[in-house]
């Protein structure tokens, strides 16, 4: 799997959580809270990226913006840019989550490269009923 896969998860399951009402949200929950561990990993190497293309003065210390955000030159700008897509690109490794209870992520079929233990229903299979 690659990082931009698993952001686009992340967004996904964040979307269908709402608040949790459901067993099936609470188990989405769940299986973001397991999923943040690599985003964390990605916005680390994210960060580093930004720090190592941003501005530095003649002292090589940070060039802040009145936000305290990171000042970057247009070169800069395009090295991050190029960083951050391979970046998005690069396969990482991760375990899959079993899961024991599928009941409810059957359809949730965005998951099925991410779980084990549950039988998704594909479009096919879901035109049926």
């Amino acid at each position: 799997m690659t990082y931009r896969e698993l952001i686009q998860t992340m967004n996904i399951i964040s979307q269908n959580i709402g608040q949790q009402e459901t067993k099936t949200q609470k188990k989405l929950y769940k299986i973001y809270e397991r999923l943040k561990k690599y985003h964390e990993e990605y916005q680390e190497q994210f960060q580093e990226i930004r720090l190592d293309a941003a501005l530095v003065d003649d002292k090589g210390a940070l060039v802040l913006d009145e936000k305290g955000e990171y000042k970057f030159t247009k070169d800069g700008v395009r090295q991050v840019e190029k960083a951050v897509k391979e970046l998005l690109s690069k396969d990482f490794v991760y375990q899959k989550i079993e899961v024991l209870n599928a009941n409810g992520l059957e359809n949730h079929t965005y998951l099925k490269d991410w779980l084990i233990g549950v039988e998704f229903i594909g479009e096919e299979d879901a035109e049926i009923f």
